[in-house]
């Protein structure tokens, strides 16, 4: 590995270090993290595709578009270092290596060195490497926002999973605990949910819209990032995302467990919830959320995230077997009178966490109250 140039990007607070390594190298650098990270996309599979051609170029000599990596973390300073302790730390380090651009050259790299005799020399051209230093989790979401435009672009969503990845099977503000799929756990507790739809939430949080995104919105997610950048770019907005899910629990769990009423199946027969747990623990109710506080933060409702922990606290229901009956009659309302019920759900979620955070409203803190409000608002936006 040589060290070509190193700069600063003032933008993101981060180091670029530019280095050339051979292609079997590389391989070696990155391929334990391809079969670590289970959010990392899957190649593309087509034997017609830009891929299958570039692997055939690379024999031929060509030069490959460079690679960009991350190295999130604490590293040190490469300004104190010299090339040859900079390409050290890189390689010490190379098990927390992120691709932010490049997957699917890297899987034809790995695909055109197999197809080599092993004792064959790898002559091909060197590959350069763009290594960013020291990134945050914001910084590592904004890069491959900009960066992620290629042929296989990912989601947001993915995008996020892949950066939160180390979370899953976690426990985050006392009492979260995040299961991932390969768990083979199901979220039956109070304090346990399913980690995509923790994700989803805070999704919704980043892009400030409850409902799915396509990337036709990229460069209003980069909007958003720059926002979001001025809360505070050393914190972690999702450790702090999942506080506020912890206080919403945490305030359902000391209205009991209330149940619907035995009548209330003579009209309802299949309730969004049998109890409110289940209600809000849905990724529905979730995407409202985080939708909520990052609109009413924008709004200048809200000053943090924080603030929907401590309004939450102060929330309350003084019949919460009614307001179980509320929440599940409005989501039969959508049910029954929309097409796309799921993006019905999400909005009716984010119109009553702003009904309820918001205290201009007549809602404000009152839990029963929001959940009637909340569709009356959706029916005023949609006719």
């Amino acid at each position: 590995m040589q060290v070509v140039s190193r700069l600063r990007d003032n933008r993101i607070d981060s180091w670029n270090v530019l280095v050339e390594v051979s292609l079997r190298e590389y391989a070696d650098l990155i391929r334990g993290n391809l079969d670590q990270n289970p959010f990392q996309r899957k190649r593309v599979s087509s034997s017609k595709s830009v891929y299958s051609l570039l692997k055939s170029d690379i024999a031929q000599g060509c030069v490959v578009p460079p690679v960009v990596l991350a190295l999130p973390g604490t590293v040190p300073d490469p300004a104190s270092l010299s090339d040859k302790e900079l390409a050290v730390a890189i390689a010490d380090n190379s098990k927390s290596l992120m691709i932010l651009d490049g997957l699917q050259r890297t899987h034809t790299i790995i695909d055109y060195l197999a197809e080599l005799d092993p004792s064959a020399t790898d002559s091909a051209v060197p590959l350069r490497i763009e290594v960013y230093l020291g990134l945050n989790r914001l910084g590592i979401l904004y890069r491959m926002l900009t960066l992620n435009t290629g042929q296989t672009p990912m989601s947001l969503r993915q995008q996020i999973e892949m950066i939160y990845t180390d979370y899953q099977g976690k426990t985050l503000s006392g009492d979260v605990e995040l299961l991932a799929e390969s768990d083979s756990k199901y979220a039956t507790k109070p304090f346990q949910f399913n980690f995509k739809d923790v994700v989803e939430g805070y999704n919704s949080y980043i892009s400030r819209d409850e409902l799915p995104m396509d990337r036709s919105t990229v460069l209003d997610n980069i909007r958003t990032l720059e926002r979001l950048a001025a809360e505070n770019q050393d914190s972690d907005v999702f450790e702090k995302y999942v506080a506020v899910v912890h206080s919403m629990v945490t305030l359902l769990d000391s209205l009991g467990d209330v149940s619907l009423p035995p009548e209330f199946s003579d009209t309802i027969t299949s309730p969004f919830g049998a109890n409110l747990l289940k209600v809000f623990k849905r990724p529905q109710a979730l995407s409202g959320l985080g939708a909520a506080l990052g609109k009413l933060i924008d709004r200048g409702v809200l000053a943090n995230v924080e603030d929907g922990s401590a309004l939450l606290e102060k929330s309350g229901s003084s019949d919460p077997e009614d307001l179980l009956v509320r929440l599940n009659e409005s989501l039969d309302w959508l049910k029954n009178n929309t097409t796309k019920i799921g993006n019905a759900q999400r909005s009716y979620f984010t119109y009553f966490f702003r009904e309820l955070f918001n205290d201009d409203t007549d809602s404000y803190l009152k839990l029963n109250d929001a959940a009637v409000s909340a569709l009356r608002k959706y029916q005023d936006q949609n006719g």
